[in-house]
């Protein structure tokens, strides 16, 4: 597997985390949680960072699917 490769996979998985974690803390704000290091905002507000945040982790997942699956393991030898 060449550097560049998993240099692209290791990008598109550090983006789904990423993602992942802005979903989960605007879901919390949504539901009126304390949430460290996020401000008071209004509900419909914290709604459309919520779909934000969802519309983001979908393309974060197509881009790790679509990355992940351009690199193929390389066949088996048979003696």
């Amino acid at each position: 597997m060449s550097t560049h490769a998993h240099s692209r996979e290791a990008s598109a998985a550090e983006r789904f985390v990423r993602a992942t974690r802005q979903v989960d803390i605007a879901f919390r704000v949504v539901r009126g949680e304390d949430v460290p290091q996020s401000r008071q905002i209004e509900h419909s507000l914290a709604l459309r960072q919520l779909e934000q945040a969802l519309d983001e982790l979908a393309e974060a997942q197509d881009y790790f699917d679509s990355t992940v699956g351009k690199i193929s393991p390389k066949p088996k030898r048979t003696n």
